[in-house]
């Protein structure tokens, strides 16, 4: 039964590059996916397209190509990522031209563009109100619309917004079966790759405290799967690589960002992940089998991005020593007398440590607290606002309680994500090709 070999080299903008250039260079690989785009990645790229039309990209683009991009070329790996973020056109050129500095003659670049459905606004059907001004609105694509690139023999595929798991899936669409199981198979691997070190051990730790060595952490493997025609696979690690892959790390990672595991829904189908079975066939070794398709969907999602009017004021400031606990809750409580006229919709205070993540199902903290932070971050309408929250906080370091200090103050423009649907036959995507001389 024919196969393919896929790896994942990035789980999101930041990651490591060495993981990348090591499975590239292992001569085992077909594919290694970059997934290098969210939410947060993508707003910096529309506002920097918005002043110049070859900006938005991903920043890092550069530095993470330039030491994979000759290894990956002398070993028949292709590169495939949505490192281009809200301008994949302009992406394409920039890898050109960096490939061709690197002496990557006769390297074919793809750029899959489509993705930003700005301009069919109208035909979105939004979750709720946009209220302010669309800065940018992008669908998710899903495999096919990189059958193409794959096909025409690209050496290097760079996307907009695609579906996370299709960086992956897209590679095997020539070797699968025409058969629905079998593409919601490869979409499941590519849901397992996605976020790299997350299926290795890198966000897995044991209900009795134990993980993985600080070692290990530091040099963490990311994952490569060899995948069949009929969509099953055997995910695994590179020889001697740190990490810890198995059925709990792949359990973890299936359920990642997954609602319901019977109807995950996918650009390319919908996937029923309850037949799924990890079974264990050698050390950091699984192979994975039993995802079923259920249809595919009609609309494709889309993200809209709204500019609103104001800003959001994000403030911190620490206590240590004796008493600092009950230092810190005395803060937070004058911040509340002080701020007392912000609706309490737009402001929230909590302590670090204490209950930020948790909120009022937080513990009592279980020892006396040497330090901690309190926070505070409000939604305010213009910077006038913004900078009386700051002040209040500062107020602090010398109003009481004792021993207020090391502030750390952030502020930023106040933007909405807003979720919608498109119908999939409105979305137009085309490959546009660089040649490396």
């Amino acid at each position: 039964m024919e196969q393919k070999v896929v790896a994942c080299g990035a789980g999101f903008a930041g990651d490591r590059t060495e993981p990348a250039v090591a499975l590239a260079a292992s001569g085992r690989v077909d594919a290694i996916g970059l997934e290098c785009l969210a939410e947060r990645t993508i707003v910096p790229g529309l506002r920097a397209r918005r002043s110049d039309p070859e900006a938005g990209a991903d920043p890092r683009l550069e530095r993470r190509l330039r030491p994979l991009l000759p290894v990956a070329r002398a070993n028949g790996c292709r590169v495939i990522s949505n490192l281009g973020a809200a301008n994949p056109a302009a992406a394409g050129r920039k890898i050109a031209r960096l490939a061709a500095e690197l002496g990557c003659r006769g390297l074919r670049v793809a750029a899959v563009v489509g993705d930003d459905v700005a301009g069919l606004a109208k035909h979105i059907a939004w979750d709720d109100m946009v209220d302010g001004n669309l800065l940018g609105a992008h669908a998710y694509l899903g495999a096919d619309a990189l059958r193409e690139a794959i096909v025409e023999g690209a050496d290097v595929v760079v996307t907009g917004r695609v579906a996370d798991s299709a960086l992956f899936s897209a590679e095997l669409l020539p070797i699968l079966e025409d058969d629905g199981d079998a593409l919601a198979g490869a979409t499941t691997v590519g849901h397992l790759l996605e976020c790299s070190g997350q299926v290795t051990g890198g966000n897995f730790e044991m209900p009795d405290g134990d993980s993985l060595s600080a070692a290990d952490f530091a040099e963490l493997g990311f994952p490569l799967a060899t995948v069949r025609a009929d969509g099953t696979a055997e995910i695994g690690l590179l020889d001697g690589a740190p990490g810890r892959l198995d059925r709990l790390t792949c359990t973890l990672q299936l359920l990642y960002e997954v609602h319901d595991p019977s109807a995950y829904i996918t650009p390319d189908g919908i996937l029923d992940f309850t037949g799924v079975v990890f079974e264990e066939v050698g050390p950091n070794r699984v192979r994975v089998s039993g995802a079923r398709a259920r249809g595919r969907p009609e609309r494709l999602k889309v993200s809209g991005f709204v500019e609103q009017p104001g800003f959001i004021a994000d403030i911190e400031i620490g206590y240590a020593g004796s008493h600092a606990l009950n230092r810190g809750r005395l803060a937070a409580d004058a911040l509340r007398l002080r701020l007392d006229d912000f609706p309490d919709e737009d402001v929230r205070i909590d302590l670090v440590g204490v209950d930020s993540t948790l909120g009022a199902a937080s513990l009592p903290p279980a020892n006396r607290m040497p330090e901690v932070r309190v926070h505070v971050s409000a939604r305010c309408r213009d910077a006038q606002a913004a900078q009386i929250v700051e002040d209040e906080v500062y107020a602090l370091t010398l109003s009481g309680p004792a021993g207020g200090g090391s502030v750390r103050s952030e502020r930023r423009p106040s933007l909405a994500v807003v979720d919608g649907f498109i119908d999939r036959d409105l979305v137009a995507t085309e490959t546009v090709w660089e040649q490396v001389k």
